[in-house]
């Protein structure tokens, strides 16, 4: 999607203009489309109730051969989350219309109490992302898609505010196409998306400030990653660990976010359902935003923002998968650090990919937090369902970081609770710990959590379970189906408070 920040008189002309608009704001509008919005009003059929949608064409006189209105409802009400499903909602109205490119205008009273830079990212968030489709393999060429190409103008602000305004609408683009960049990956299926796979696509954001290096299962064997190695063992894929370094001037201190990269899980041994095992190709999505969340690194996420620390990625890469090696439960492994562990549950196998994974961030980063994100548990979908995820760790002050930009990105986190008494639960009578607690304990998305603090220790530390969040949500405008680049967007804002 290409969008561009244009004057008000650029965005009043073309194949197809919309106005967003509140139900008080009804009138407000450039100079140019006054006439127009002043007839359009009169019909009684310019509605406004959130996301309502209408288009009037327009006598061959109008800058504009079509007038659209798209409703954010009363003013009281706008948030970025509006602004952003409305703008959605205009671009689906603009495919369905059949234009190759139209204009989109926003008064600057009808933002209520969102700032313009907010509303110019979530405005450009919401055209990119709604106009997302997965190419699937396919005998036939897709067709290129309609309103592929936007004009955006805000009106009646000052100088000050259609600056901030135009900011918010490049750093949003620069968002929205990272999360494209997270679900094409997450929606790809697994004989396609292979640990070797995001490897690869992580080699092509080196570059610039990042750096990339990818460990083979020799180099892993070297190091003692035996938890990631035991996951990878059923699969014929060989397994990756992928290390991408963000590299802030002047910076001496690391930050790690970590991904689960299960590129397909079978459940090991300890095997899934049938039904729907299919999504399991959904497994990396833990990966996919720390992709995503580089590929934004890498074309100016952050702005003007220069963290105090460098970034520093980590994904553990490999199958979960059936074969004549596949570890089976009881076995014991021993992780990077010299945990041993006993793998009561095969399909507990992210907690241990990720265990390695952040032992060798301890290791040779020494870093001052670690966030991780993972499709971890079932158990988080039931008590939260699909339209947030869950959080917990070791240090309030991130937890509460990391909440605060999920409410910037519109991406609920819920703190769940991580007590001494989960971390005792994890204990096992034939190793250091075992990989799930007993089934008479449930909490069976804080276990995940209890499990990956052994290996955390004191380094501020929060979790994300994005099971539910990653797909399966409800349907909202930017976001149709399959997979949704959750956790990008969040993790830019919170990289602008580091």
């Amino acid at each position: 999607m290409m969008i561009r920040h244009v004057p008000v008189a650029a965005a009043s002309r073309g194949d197809l203009v919309f106005v967003l608009a509140t139900e008080e704001q009804s009138l407000e509008c450039a100079p140019a489309l006054a006439a127009a919005v002043e007839a359009a009003h009169a019909t009684g059929d310019q509605k406004l109730t959130f996301r309502s949608a209408s288009v009037f064409h327009q006598p061959a006189k109008q800058a504009c051969k079509r007038l659209g209105f798209v409703g954010l409802g009363p003013v009281a009400k706008v948030d970025t989350e509006r602004l952003r499903r409305a703008a959605a909602v205009a671009q689906a109205k603009a495919a369905e219309v059949g234009v190759a490119a139209f204009a989109l205008q926003i008064g600057a009273a009808s933002l209520g109490e969102v700032t313009p830079e907010a509303a110019g990212m979530a405005i450009a968030e919401g055209l990119a992302l709604g106009a997302y489709r997965y190419q699937p393999p396919s005998k036939e060429r897709s067709k290129e898609g309609k309103a592929t190409a936007c004009q955006v103008a805000l009106h009646g602000g000052n100088k000050a505010a259609e600056a901030a305004f135009a900011n918010g609408l490049h750093l949003g683009q620069i968002a929205a196409a990272a999360t494209v960049f997270a679900r094409d990956l997450e929606n790809q299926p697994s004989n396609l998306c292979t640990p070797t796979a995001l490897a690869k696509a992580a080699q092509r954001l080196a570059g610039g400030r990042i750096r990339c290096k990818v460990l083979d299962s020799a180099a892993m064997q070297k190091l003692g990653m035996g938890a990631l190695l035991g996951v990878a063992a059923g699969s014929s894929q060989p397994p990756k660990f992928i290390v991408l370094e963000y590299r802030v001037p002047k910076a001496k201190t690391n930050v790690c976010v970590v991904g689960k990269g299960l590129t397909f899980d079978t459940g090991g041994i300890s095997i899934k359902p049938a039904a729907k095992m299919d999504e399991m190709r959904y497994d990396m999505c833990g990966a996919g935003a720390v992709l995503g969340f580089f590929h934004a690194l890498k074309h100016g996420g952050l702005g003007k923002h220069a963290p105090k620390h460098n970034l520093i990625g980590l994904i553990a890469a490999t199958e979960n998968a059936i074969g004549p090696s596949a570890q089976k439960p009881g076995d014991v492994v021993t992780a990077m650090d010299g945990h041993t562990i006993e793998v009561l549950n095969t399909d507990a196998e992210g907690r241990l990919v990720l265990a390695d994974a952040i032992c060798y961030g301890k290791k040779f980063y020494a870093p001052k937090q670690i966030v991780d994100l993972a499709t971890l548990t079932g158990a988080v979908v039931t008590a939260l369902g699909h339209e947030m995820a869950g959080i917990m760790g070791n240090d309030q002050k991130v937890l509460d970081a990391l909440i605060a930009a999920g409410k910037q990105a519109d991406e609920p986190l819920w703190q769940l609770p991580l007590w001494d008494c989960h971390k005792e639960q994890m204990k096992s009578k034939f190793a250091d710990l075992g990989n799930i607690n007993g089934g008479q304990y449930g909490n069976g998305s804080t276990a995940g959590g209890a499990f990956l603090s052994y290996f955390v220790g004191d380094t501020p530390w929060a979790h994300l379970d994005i099971a539910g969040a990653a797909y399966g949500g409800i349907a909202k405008d930017y976001y149709k189906g399959g997979a949704a680049g959750t956790a990008v967007r969040t993790l830019l804002h919170w990289a602008r408070s580091l």
